[in-house]
């Protein structure tokens, strides 16, 4: 088998799994496994992959429109707020990233629920807008349209100075190697920031981003208290990441 042919086949493996295993590609493609570590060294290069130990991981990089976000996996992301919504509290103080999985938290918050929610989202302010006692501040700075988040070093500043009993953070990736990454530099530096100052952090997130690794990174996986997720908490993929004391809900 060609190299090119190879290649091919590990990627289009890659976006099924979005993880391999060198020992397991060396019997599929039948070469040795060192012919594998070359392929996917070459993969990385091309910054097609993420390699780790034993295998690679899948590196997405675009950047999906608000639109996009908005209307993808949406029944899974209403779960994922079900469950999260249980965490809110009277009196919190919250951080909330720009997630569409965040605004289908925003709409299910209870009236009673009276807490300060700090976001660099516009779509996520509005929505907290109609909430009777909420108190919503927006993280103002310069506004990604397609996004329909405020980005920029006038967004990080102002983070520093709060101080959040909880962050509510959605991911484009979560892997116990990389942490949390996403495809934007820009927004990997305002979460990384909403993490630093908040003292505890729910990452939500559909589980087709688990064990998916995107450019840039946010925080190294210890910084991660709960993963809040569209399927069982006794799900098999979540064994590694309950051995570092991670909650799952």
């Amino acid at each position: 088998m060609l190299k090119q042919e190879r290649h091919k086949l590990i990627l289009d493996k890659l976006k099924m799994s979005k993880k391999v295993l060198s020992k397991d590609l060396s019997g599929l493609l039948f070469v040795s496994e060192d012919t594998i570590r070359r392929d996917l060294k070459e993969l990385e290069v091309k910054d097609l992959i993420y390699k780790v130990h034993g295998g690679a991981l899948l590196k997405e990089s675009r950047v999906r429109s608000y639109d996009e976000r908005s209307t993808s996996d949406i029944e899974q992301k209403k779960k994922i707020a079900i469950k999260a919504v249980q965490l809110i509290k009277n009196g919190q103080v919250i951080i909330m990233s720009g997630s569409s999985t965040n605004l289908e938290l925003a709409k299910i918050i209870p009236p009673k629920i009276n807490a300060t929610i700090y976001t660099y989202s516009l779509p996520i302010a509005v929505e907290l807008s109609h909430h009777p006692s909420v108190e919503v501040i927006f993280i103002g700075g310069k506004l990604n349209k397609e996004a329909q988040v405020t980005v920029g070093i006038d967004v990080v500043k102002p983070i520093y100075n709060i101080s959040a009993d909880i962050c509510f953070m959605g991911t484009d990736g979560i892997d116990l190697s990389r942490g949390l990454t996403e495809p934007n530099w820009e927004v990997s530096r305002i979460k990384n920031s909403m993490i630093e100052t908040s003292n505890y952090v729910v990452v939500m997130c559909v589980s087709t981003r688990i064990n998916s690794v995107k450019r840039h990174s946010v925080v190294p996986i210890n910084k991660v208290d709960t993963i809040i997720s569209d399927i069982n908490p006794d799900n098999e993929i979540f064994d590694a990441f309950k051995a570092e004391k991670i909650n799952i809900l």
